[in-house]
């Protein structure tokens, strides 16, 4: 049965499964074939696989096709759409998992990893000149970061908060620091 014929179908039975068994059997290797060459630029978790990408695409079509059957008409049309998923869904992982392994970097760094030598130099330095000018809410979060030698991670535990919404506390706190830092960097010049 060719797509053309199971878009009929569809408009009469949009689950019909003969309509979606031939959609998938004629669009399933093309599209395989195209997600498994995209893998070779996207950096995706280990085990992802071409055919879980395309999996995951045909199930949100066959969830999504009686919002979007009337954009598409022809094969040539089905096959864009599910390639433009693919490469959307490969880029959003992408992204994420990019995000992802920052935020578990920046998360795990505790002080001593930052400054691996002289580290008792750069944290009496980093207490007596820079925490010192801090507000109070920053200065009591970067003093338990360099005095405990805890991780962002290990400070979020302890204070009860997400990841995500401590991560925007600590960057605001390391901009005010990082403020504090080039003022007195300024000064020093003079």
């Amino acid at each position: 049965m060719s797509i053309e014929n199971s878009f009929q179908m569809l408009r009469e039975d949009p689950r019909n499964p003969l309509a979606w068994e031939a959609i998938a059997l004629n669009i399933y290797g093309p599209t395989l074939a195209y997600v498994a060459s995209l893998l070779m630029s996207f950096r995706v978790a280990p085990g992802e696989t071409a055919e879980d990408i395309v999996q995951e695409v045909m199930v949100k079509l066959y969830e999504r096709w009686p919002k979007i059957s009337e954009q598409i008409r022809t094969a040539t049309d089905i096959q864009s759409y599910v390639r433009r998923s693919c490469r959307n869904l490969l880029i959003d992982k992408y992204r994420h998992e990019k995000r992802a392994e920052q935020l578990i970097h920046f998360l795990s760094l505790n002080f001593s990893q930052a400054f691996r030598q002289d580290t008792d130099v750069h944290r009496s330095i980093f207490v007596q000149e820079i925490i010192n000018g801090l507000p109070k809410d920053c200065a009591l979060l970067l003093q338990t970061y360099v005095t405990e030698d805890l991780s962002p991670a290990e400070i979020a535990d302890r204070l009860g908060a997400s990841p995500a919404a401590f991560y925007a506390r600590w960057y605001r706190c390391i901009q005010k620091t990082r403020d504090i830092f080039l003022q007195r960097r300024s000064r020093s010049k003079h």
